[in-house]
């Protein structure tokens, strides 16, 4: 299958005819579950490393190497893959929220 908007070909996550819509929508739902369990960890290192960069005496964002990770998310998942970087890089933005779950 192939996704219009980023080119990219997804054999593994196509559906077939024959394909129980349940099940789909089962590992769906498990991949979101570990989508969310792995920001929600990159929020919490995100964090560390403001905090750590802040004590050593260099800005709390590092410009440089948000926009490798920019750049990497576009060149993995097409034009919109930047604006799933860039939602990454503001939800680990200060003020830092108790709008996720720290462990």
């Amino acid at each position: 299958m192939t996704d219009t908007d980023s080119g990219a070909v997804t054999e593994d996550a196509a559906v077939s005819d024959g394909t129980d819509l349940d099940r789909v929508h089962a590992e769906i739902a498990r991949l979101d579950a570990e989508i969310l369990d792995a920001v929600n960890r990159r929020l919490v290192l995100a964090q560390l490393a403001a905090r750590t960069r802040v004590e050593s005496g260099a800005p709390m964002v590092a410009l440089g190497g948000e926009t490798d990770v920019i750049r990497r998310y576009q060149d993995e998942l097409g034009p919109r893959g930047s604006l799933l970087a860039l939602e990454l890089l503001r939800l680990a933005r200060p003020p830092f929220s108790s709008t996720y779950r720290t462990r």
